[in-house]
């Protein structure tokens, strides 16, 4: 059962990206839409049937006006109903990046092509909360804010959101299934493990991280001990008083400089090894150390700065994965 079930979603998909294809903007239009009767429409059409043949039966003109008169009056719903979702164009807003596993918002710009309002319209991903917005005929854009839970580093693929609408009377439920491109990629879930020092051929090393520091260090003071400080750094004697665990603070007249080595983390998974490296990419950037990147293919000297950190993050996240 669950293997046919997967391949008819897997059909029913493929049928949706040849007629509602992904795009950072799109209009709606006749091949982008579907309308059906809701279940209140199914209700008034029983109604309708009833008295109609109540009419037959008793031959009476009055129920016969009623009849005509309320049928028109739902195929005139039927087109207003269309017509709400009819020219509407959505465009992907400015997303900013997450972590694999947090919570991402995407903005949809809401813009009505036809200088028309656009009433009641309710939009959501499969597994997110509800969001009702309106699109007034002489205002500026309406922008709409959904949100996921991301699943996996890389380019953001969120998939495809429902946009939905009972507008003006309920008696027709009219519908789109709607994938919109952001360009925006998700970083590595980053997954801490503490750096060890230990004494190479080449001087001091992270494993992960080589350290260039050759520079003098003054001792500054002492703080609370935090995740990644070596051992050198502990203050046993203060430890030993009975004073917990705090660590030695110095300052550095060249500041400290690292590498982050793909192959220092031999031979855990891939993913495993691009989440450590996240992590100890985010703490050297808040240890102000110049810090660089070597992964196979690619390497990023050391530097120190928000856009550095950003290409790295970068850098990971889009690792082993072809451009889009």
């Amino acid at each position: 059962m669950s293997g046919w079930r997967g391949a008819l979603r897997q059909r029913w998909q493929r049928w949706m990206e040849r007629r509602i294809p992904a795009a950072q903007q799109l209009t709606l239009g006749h091949r982008s839409i579907f309308i059906f009767p809701s279940v209140i429409g199914w209700l008034f059409a029983a109604l309708l049937l009833v008295m109609l043949l109540t009419a037959i039966n008793y031959q009476n003109s009055l129920i016969y006006g009623l009849v005509f008169w309320l049928f028109s009056m739902g195929i005139t719903a039927m087109h207003f109903s269309f017509g709400n979702l009819s020219g509407l164009t959505l465009t992907a807003g400015h997303a900013l990046p997450v972590f694999a596993g947090e919570t991402i918002e995407l903005p949809v710009r809401l813009t009505s092509d036809k200088a028309k309002a656009h009433q009641s319209l309710l939009l959501r991903y499969p597994d997110g909360p509800e969001v009702v917005a309106d699109v007034n005929a002489d205002a500026d854009d309406t922008v709409a804010t959904l949100s996921i839970v991301t699943q996996r580093r890389g380019h953001l693929d969120a998939g495809r959101f429902l946009l939905e609408s009972r507008y003006p009377l309920g008696l027709f439920r009219v519908w789109s299934w709607i994938r919109l491109r952001y360009p925006v990629v998700v970083y590595p879930q980053p997954v801490w493990i503490p750096f060890r020092f230990a004494q190479g051929s080449e001087g001091e090393w992270l494993e992960g991280a080589t350290s260039d520091s050759s520079g003098e260090q003054d001792f500054h003071g002492l703080r609370s001990y935090q995740a990644g400080d070596s051992m050198r750094q502990i203050a046993w004697k203060q430890y030993a008083r009975g004073r917990g665990l705090v660590s030695k603070d110095f300052d550095s007249d060249d500041g400290a400089s690292c590498w982050f080595d793909w192959e220092a983390l031999a031979p855990l998974p891939i993913e495993e090894r691009l989440s450590h490296l996240t992590a100890w990419v985010l703490k050297a950037h808040q240890n102000g150390w110049q810090y660089g990147l070597r992964l196979p293919g690619h390497t990023l000297p050391q530097h120190h700065s928000e856009l550095h950190l950003e290409a790295c993050l970068q850098t990971l996240a889009l690792f082993g994965q072809e451009p889009i």
